[in-house]
């Protein structure tokens, strides 16, 4: 990935975009999932992906935790 093509956001921004994914996946997904459609987007998150994630779930802005069967970290909004 050359992360000139991408636009790094920060701040509410970055975090009004995991939102807007989540929602919209209406599913949780795995971080993997969620990094793809970030650079679907061709935007980027302030840190790696995995890292917003979990500040995210700290704050409990986001829900999260690690799934077996999916093998990694899965993550949600509360409707």
């Amino acid at each position: 990935m050359d992360g000139m093509d991408y636009r790094r956001l920060e701040g509410d921004e970055a975090v009004d975009h995991i939102l807007q994914v989540l929602r919209e996946a209406g599913r949780p997904l795995t971080t993997k999932e969620v990094q793809e459609e970030t650079e679907k987007r061709r935007v980027q998150c302030p840190d790696s992906t995995v890292v917003f994630l979990n500040r995210l779930r700290r704050k409990g802005v986001i829900e999260g935790e690690r799934s077996r069967e999916r093998r990694g970290w899965v993550w949600w909004v509360q409707p």
